[in-house]
């Protein structure tokens, strides 16, 4: 197994935000913001990629954001 200084401190959020969010949708945005800090914090910074309609689908119900390589 894989262990680092990143490793466990993203181990501790996702506890702290699991006990910490009422729902999924309050998870999911806690975890970004918690994600920008920590990443600065070690220096580095995330980039998410922007989905249009046209990049996501359906797969039993959930919608899946697909990435599209161009050849």
């Amino acid at each position: 197994m894989i262990y680092s200084e990143i490793l466990q401190e993203k181990n501790r959020i996702q506890a702290k935000l699991s006990v910490e969010s009422g729902s999924a949708h309050e998870y999911l945005i806690r975890s970004r913001l918690a994600t920008e800090e920590i990443a600065r914090s070690f220096g580095f910074s995330f980039k998410y990629a922007e989905l249009s309609e046209n990049n996501i689908e359906k797969i039993d119900g959930i919608l899946i954001g697909t990435v599209q390589h161009k050849a």
